[in-house]
């Protein structure tokens, strides 16, 4: 129930799945779905995203995350017109 925090990396192999959204201080590698009852203005925050998946609600991100590593900050992944956008 309700969101996530992690202070850490989650790693291939592990599983976050969250009602609300998923902020994590690190890296995320692992699976992880936000909104997991539906709930589609959930977000997933991370250093750094690659996962392994990545669910919001209902909507599995459909293709790899193209990056410019030369920008500074968090990435945010959220749904926009139906599918999942990761931006900085």
């Amino acid at each position: 129930e309700g969101s996530v925090m992690i202070l850490g990396d989650v790693n291939g192999g592990s599983e976050v799945i969250a009602e609300g959204n998923i902020v994590v201080l690190g890296t995320l590698r692992g699976f992880a779905h936000a909104g997991a009852k539906g709930n589609r203005s959930a977000f997933v925050a991370a250093e750094a995203i690659a996962p392994t998946q990545l669910r919001i609600a209902d909507v599995i991100m459909k293709h790899e995350i193209t990056k410019n590593d030369m920008e500074l900050g968090y990435e945010i992944a959220s749904i926009k017109m139906g599918e999942i956008v990761v931006e900085k």
